[in-house]
């Protein structure tokens, strides 16, 4: 496929245009002057109101949860509002299957989340909210199939990792306009990173954070949520689509863990209080199905086809990760050590209440398809040792990074060859290539018992794992500590997050060598695509899985191509 997209905001320019444009009274204007003061519904009425747009959440087989943000006006900030709403099986309304009011007020930023229940089971479903003569767009959602209920077909789209002063969201626009029944995110919906020079600005884009700063206190997150949920593309996907969301590390601050984050310093005051008022913000924009504020983790059953287990593996259990730089001394690399750490049995990533849950929802489920929605990759990224410890070394000024990508291509010659079964390597050449060790270690690979835990309750399933949080997009064959197979993992590129790309200095010439060498040196990994932007869009059956890689052309301009570069199918 590939076909040429209009995107949302050049198709309403070109329609207010051809109405001779529209003018709003400035005290309908929302005070926040970066948030867009006007909404032109389809049939003609003014949103002025619900400039924030509509969503819908974690859809079950007898409720769905749907939301706004009423945008109140300068004459009525700080009150309390009673909002509308109305859902029906029909986009005229004519009929009615759940109306009401809720309030909104600026406790919860005048975001309004309503859990409709009592619906039927697998029904496409529209709604709408409205306040006075202003009415929301109308959203599009579904309830799931009951639980023993067959269901032949089902189709997720998966994305992770959207920062805004990076690029246009082509890819939430594109995943509106898909085939998906239901929208994975896998975390990174915003960054808490400031303005110019910080980490993903674009200078050319003119899209720059609000505010322009790190986000530390209450106003200063929820202020960043509305700017996200301004954008049009990703307002459309939300309009179009169910989500099911985790958060990853940037809803707080990069590198997060239980109790701390790379990017939170001593100056900024307590870790604890940035992360509850992060939750919090995060709940008020992208809710959840569970009572238990800041658990996020939590289960769907699509019929009997697909259980689909959503994990936390960044907040409430792990560990500070451990990092390979730690573990050089004058004298070298302390292997010792560092092996004695990755099988410490002590270090937590889902931490025990977590583990327990999961384990025993995969044990017990009799579905067709046990999948794993979750933030980081799962399979086994192992380097040659020699290789690995040459890169740090270049990192810290030791060595050249010429010398480290001269070791790389010999050192997959050599793995080459190995594989080719050539009889000619000796004792020190296999050693080199056989002796490995994890380059990532914020990912699972950094809690290696805790990850043979969560295999041995998959054992026997037909498993699917999905992954967000590097900003490429991957594909592994999961395996356990004994070499049997465990699963597929599939994991998503970034909507505009920069990759593999700008971390190494790659171009068009030198991401093909690195993706072919990678494939090589690491046993599991299938694919890689170092440099673009995307989705998955992954179809359930009862005999297969096919998941499909799909690529934009650029997010520099509105104005883009999509693309499907890769298609795999497993049998389980």
């Amino acid at each position: 496929m590939d076909r040429k997209i209009e995107s949302r905001r050049a198709f309403l320019a070109k329609s207010i245009l051809a109405s001779g444009g529209v003018l709003l009274n400035t005290q309908l204007m929302a005070s926040n002057s970066n948030e867009n003061p006007l909404m032109i519904n389809a049939d003609g009425s003014v949103g002025y109101h619900f400039l924030h747009g509509v969503a819908s959440f974690d859809p079950i087989s007898s409720a769905v949860m749907i939301w706004t943000r009423f945008t109140p006006t300068e004459e009525i900030v700080g009150q309390s509002i009673s909002v509308r709403y109305e859902v029906s099986k029909s986009n005229s309304f004519n009929q009615l299957i759940a109306e009401g009011t809720a309030v909104a007020s600026a406790d919860h930023d005048y975001t309004v989340v309503i859990d409709v229940n009592g619906l039927e089971p697998n029904s496409k479903l529209y709604y709408r909210f409205g306040y006075e003569n202003s009415k929301s767009v109308i959203g599009e959602t579904i309830t799931l199939p009951a639980t023993d209920e067959p269901l032949n077909e089902l189709n997720i789209a998966v994305c992770s990792c959207s920062n805004y002063p990076t690029g246009y969201f082509n890819v939430y626009d594109a995943i509106a306009k898909s085939e998906a029944d239901v929208v994975l995110h896998l975390g990174d919906y915003i960054y808490e990173y400031g303005g110019v020079g910080s980490y993903g600005d674009n200078p050319t884009m003119a899209r720059q954070h609000n505010p322009s700063k790190e986000i530390l206190t209450l106003e200063e997150y929820r202020k960043r949520y509305r700017q996200y949920r301004t954008d049009e593309s990703l307002q459309l996907a939300h309009q179009k689509k169910p989500f099911i969301v985790v958060w990853d590390d940037h809803e707080v601050a990069n590198d997060a863990f239980k109790d701390g984050a790379e990017n939170h310093q001593q100056n900024e005051g307590s870790f604890e209080e940035r992360k509850a008022l992060a939750i919090k913000v995060h709940d008020e924009y992208l809710p959840v199905r569970n009572s238990r504020v800041g658990e996020i983790y939590r289960n769907f059953e699509f019929g009997s086809l697909v259980n689909l287990v959503m994990l936390d593996t960044r907040i409430i259990g792990r560990d500070r990760q451990i990092s390979l730089e730690s573990f050089f001394t004058s004298e070298g690399f302390n292997n010792a050590s560092f092996s004695a750490a990755m099988v410490d049995p002590r270090r937590k990533l889902l931490g025990d209440t977590q583990l327990s849950w999961a384990t025993e929802i995969l044990a017990n489920s009799s579905s067709t398809w046990q999948v794993l929605g979750q933030q980081i990759l799962m399979g086994k990224m192992f380097f040659p040792a020699e290789l690995l410890i040459a890169n740090a070394n270049a990192g810290r000024g030791k060595a050249s990074k010429e010398a480290a990508l001269s070791l790389q291509a010999e050192l997959t010659q050599l793995k080459v060859r190995d594989l080719q079964g050539d009889p000619t390597l000796s004792e020190s050449d296999l050693k080199r290539i056989r002796t490995v060790i994890p380059y990532n270690l914020d990912a699972w690979d950094g809690y290696y018992n805790e990850r043979e835990l969560l295999y041995r309750a998959l054992k026997g399933k037909k498993t699917v794992v999905f992954a967000g949080d590097t900003h490429n997009a991957w594909h592994n064959e999961l395996r356990d500590m004994n070499g049997k197979k465990i699963g597929e993992e599939f994991a998503t590129p970034s909507v505009t997050s920069p990759g593999l790309e700008s971390y190494l200095g790659l171009d068009s010439k030198s991401a093909p060598v690195l993706e072919k060498s990678w494939k090589i040196l690491v046993d599991e990994l299938q694919y890689l695509d170092s440099s673009r932007r995307g989705y998955l869009l992954t179809k359930f059956t009862k005999d297969s899985v096919t998941t499909s890689y799909r690529f934009v052309d650029t997010i520099e301009n509105i104005d883009y191509s999509i693309s499907e570069f890769r298609s795999v199918s497993y049998s389980g």
